[in-house]
């Protein structure tokens, strides 16, 4: 089945690819990986971010009342796919994925003129607080808790592989505020300014320098209007916004954008005097990982077109965006690893190394896949919601209740 864009999408399409071609560095590709880990690379990406967000960019699909362009979902998925396949690296996309859309969704009138606007803008950097050292992919188990004290609530205990380069402005976090079986009936949301008491932040590198953070908090005061919908759903509103986490259309463009490069790599660099591409068991390779490009940019699209129809479909039961980006990025990180030899195992320090190292890094990077769900919690997802499997097996009868 062939699909295609109007020519009003592939307009958008354009002025979005020439918009980043023209800030970006003449120098700078997908996989340049420049991360916002210190005061200049912060300033610089922000300072295209707020750029981006002139042109309504960074909130495409929102209505226009909340600063958006009243754009499509499927327009939506054309700015992400673009932004995803030039590199863009912003300092963090939970505000505009997770933060904002739950604020519209839930958030009170005050509460979103008060966040949607310095979002819409490209001004402020949130981060989501939501796993600690016992609550990851079990999210009923957080336990920092928020005690009311008079019109404010006191926050204590910590967070932990925070996903974020540089202090936020705010946090958007999950937050125990009341002690009940089940357990995730007792969870809140809160929307928290960083610059709050009580909050301190702790680096925490990760392996193919994925950054996270450890955020502590002493007795932290907020005021009852930071909490983000109804007290003690704080689950089910967070249940309801992963889908703008796990999906779009970024990720698939970039694993594109990446394979595009490997393949010219492999044309150009010779084994034995003859190019690597020549290689059948390494052409074997490459079309095995174009496939699996393919079928994840193809899941991507299917998923933004059913956001485009969710009033006529209803929710999505399962999506399979966020899988294929855990199984692209690992796999394709080993296979490019084998197809380099012992030249991937080199980093960037090494003069012998190919492509700058980046091969090895992304081979590291692939061990720390646990932002938004491992890829065994995507499983469960997908034969539970996909397959309509239990979430337990049925314990083997006895013989004798066989029986009876």
């Amino acid at each position: 089945m062939d699909f295609g864009f109007t020519e009003e999408q592939e307009k958008l399409r354009k002025e979005v690819r020439n918009f980043y071609l023209d800030e970006l560095p003449e120098d700078y590709s997908f996989n340049t990986n420049v991360f916002a880990l210190n005061e200049e690379l912060q300033s610089f990406w922000m300072n295209l971010q707020r750029k981006a967000a002139a042109k309504g960019y960074l909130t495409p699909g929102w209505p226009e009342e909340y600063a958006g362009l009243g754009l499509g979902s499927v327009e939506q998925g054309i700015v992400d796919e673009e932004e995803g396949y030039a590199g863009v690296r912003w300092p963090s996309n939970i505000g505009l994925d997770l933060a904002g859309p739950a604020t519209i969704l839930f958030g009170t009138e005050e509460q979103k003129k008060k966040v949607i606007p310095p979002l819409a803008r490209g001004e402020v950097i949130w981060f989501e607080a939501f796993t600690e050292p016992d609550a990851g992919s079990d999210e009923a188990n957080v336990q920092l808790r928020a005690i009311a004290d008079g019109d404010y609530y006191v926050l204590n205990g910590q967070k932990m592989f925070i996903t974020g380069m540089y202090q936020p402005d705010y946090l958007y976090t999950l937050v125990r505020t009341k002690d009940i079986i089940p357990k995730h009936r007792g969870l809140s949301l809160f929307l928290v300014p960083t610059d709050t008491p009580g909050i301190s932040f702790r680096p925490l590198l990760c392996m193919g320098g994925y950054p996270a953070n450890e955020i502590f908090f002493d007795d932290v005061k907020v005021p009852k209007d930071a909490l983000l919908g109804e007290l003690n759903r704080g689950f089910y509103h967070a249940m309801a916004t992963f889908e703008y986490e796990r999906s779009g259309m970024a990720f698939p463009a970039g694993a594109q954008a990446a394979l595009k490069e490997f393949v010219q790599f492999c044309k150009e660099e010779r084994r034995n005097g003859k190019p690597l591409i020549e290689d059948p068991h390494i052409r074997e390779m490459l079309a095995q990982m174009a496939v699996e490009v393919e079928v994840y940019r193809l899941v991507g699209w299917h998923t933004q077109w059913w956001f485009g129809e969710r009033e006529r479909l209803g929710a999505k039961p399962y999506d399979l965006t966020g899988y294929y980006n855990k199984v692209v990025a690992t796999r394709h990180a080993e296979l490019k690893m084998k197809i380099l030899g012992l030249y991937g195992q080199l980093r960037l320090s090494s003069k012998w190394a190919k492509l700058d190292g980046r091969i090895e890094k992304s081979w590291q990077a692939a061990r720390s896949l646990h932002a938004a769900g491992t890829l065994e919690i995507y499983k469960l997802v997908l034969a539970q919601r996909g397959l309509g499997l239990p979430r337990a097996p049925r314990p083997v009868p006895s013989k004798n209740e066989e029986k009876q």
